[in-house]
């Protein structure tokens, strides 16, 4: 199932983010569909392929210093298309 996730943080918590963010890594499970980081600052937005296990694997290392938005999508139009091309 595809989950997308909204993730932000405090502005003084930028330097923890970024430091854990350097050497995590998506468990497994988890195929990630896009990932963008908003040029504002203090988000990011991702789209994982993955179950319920995956989806809260990949939110513990952060719960302390994100807080999520995620619900399950569905693909169309375009994106339908371009999932598909790549076989997701």
């Amino acid at each position: 199932m595809y989950f997308m996730n909204i993730c932000t943080w405090r502005p003084e918590d930028e330097k923890e983010v970024a430091k854990r963010r350097a050497t995590w890594k998506w468990p497994e499970g988890v195929k990630v569909i896009g990932e963008f980081f908003d040029l504002q600052g203090c988000r990011t937005i991702n789209v994982v392929d993955t179950d319920a296990k995956g989806l809260i694997s990949s939110r513990s290392a952060w719960i302390d210093v994100l807080k999520f938005e995620t619900f399950p999508v569905y693909p169309f139009g375009e994106s339908r298309k371009l999932i598909k091309k790549d076989g997701v």
